[in-house]
C-alpha cells in the first residue's frame, strides 16, 4: 500500500475535500504535477482545471479548481482554490450555459466584462464542464 497523506481542498465558501489520499495531480499554472507521499515542500500557483487524487480505497477522485494556490507541506497538501467544486456535484448543463454566456461577452454582446474576464471565464466554464463529463 503506497504511503498516504492529507488532502485538503477549499474554497472561500466551503471545504469541499478533507481526506487522505496516497496521490494528487494538481492543475499548476506551468503544468499540472504529481504529488505523492514525501514529496518536498512547494507553493505553486493554480489554474482552472481539474484536479484528480486517489484515496486510501484506490479510488479515483475528480474536483475542478478555478485557481488560486497549493501547498505541500510535510504529510499535508492544502488546496486554496478560487472556487471548487467535486466533479459529481457540477450541474453541466449550467456550465454550458456559462460557457455560452463568456462567449456571447467574448464577442461583447450584452457584457461589461473585458475581453481578458471573458477569457477566463471561458476557460474556467470548459473545465466544470471537463468535470462534470469526467464524473459521469
Amino acid at each position: 500500500m503506497a504511503s498516504a497523506f492529507t488532502l485538503a481542498v477549499v474554497a472561500p465558501d466551503k471545504a469541499v475535500v478533507e481526506t487522505t489520499a496516497t496521490s494528487v495531480v494538481i492543475p499548476g499554472s506551468e503544468g499540472y504535477f504529481g504529488v505523492m507521499a514525501g514529496h518536498v515542500p512547494v507553493i505553486a500557483a493554480l489554474k482552472p482545471g481539474l484536479l484528480e487524487f486517489t484515496d486510501e480505497n484506490g479510488q479515483r477522485n475528480t474536483v475542478y479548481v478555478g485557481g488560486g494556490f497549493a501547498e505541500i507541506q510535510g504529510s499535508k497538501v492544502m488546496i486554496l482554490a478560487d472556487e471548487a467544486s467535486l466533479a459529481k456535484d457540477i450541474d453541466l448543463s449550467r456550465a454550458e450555459e456559462d460557457l455560452e454566456s463568456a462567449r456571447r461577452a467574448l464577442r461583447g454582446e450584452n457584457s461589461t466584462s473585458g475581453s481578458e474576464e471573458a477569457i477566463q471565464e471561458i476557460e474556467k466554464a470548459m473545465q466544470r464542464i471537463r468535470a462534470a463529463r469526467a464524473a459521469r
